[in-house]
């Protein structure tokens, strides 16, 4: 049996979600987050986060196992970064991308060790 939905309901499914992507102290990566066919708008970053990891790169996943960098016209896709912000991102970026998974780096791109245990908010929508 098919599932019906309303024009009310069917609207609901392009709204914002929010998912919860963990990082563990010491670690330098976030727990990987399965999107849902959505694509992120905003980053919210913990108080915690370490300051020296200034810029955030993205890996990226079909089936939630290979990850590979993000990159866009022969360039990472890189975010930059400090706590406590809200950080918007393009959702174009990832349009088709259903599973990601963040990195704390330092401007040069080595990996930043986080001093306490965090939740990045990765706002998203349907675009």
């Amino acid at each position: 049996m098919s599932e019906f939905k309303s024009v009310h309901q069917m609207a609901d499914d392009q709204y914002i979600d929010v998912y919860s992507a963990a990082i563990v102290k010491t670690g330098t990566q976030c727990a990987a987050v399965n999107l849902d066919g959505r694509s992120p708008v905003r980053l919210l970053m913990p108080a915690g986060w370490a300051t020296t990891a200034a810029i955030l790169h993205v890996d990226m996943s079909d089936d939630g196992v290979t990850y590979r960098e993000l990159w866009s016209a022969g360039t990472a896709y890189t975010v930059a970064v400090k706590a406590s912000q809200a950080v918007r991102v393009d959702p174009q970026m990832f349009g088709g991308v259903n599973y990601i998974r963040l990195l704390g780096t330092q401007v040069r791109g080595t990996a930043v060790a986080q001093s306490t245990q965090g939740i990045v908010g990765i706002v998203a929508r349907l675009i």
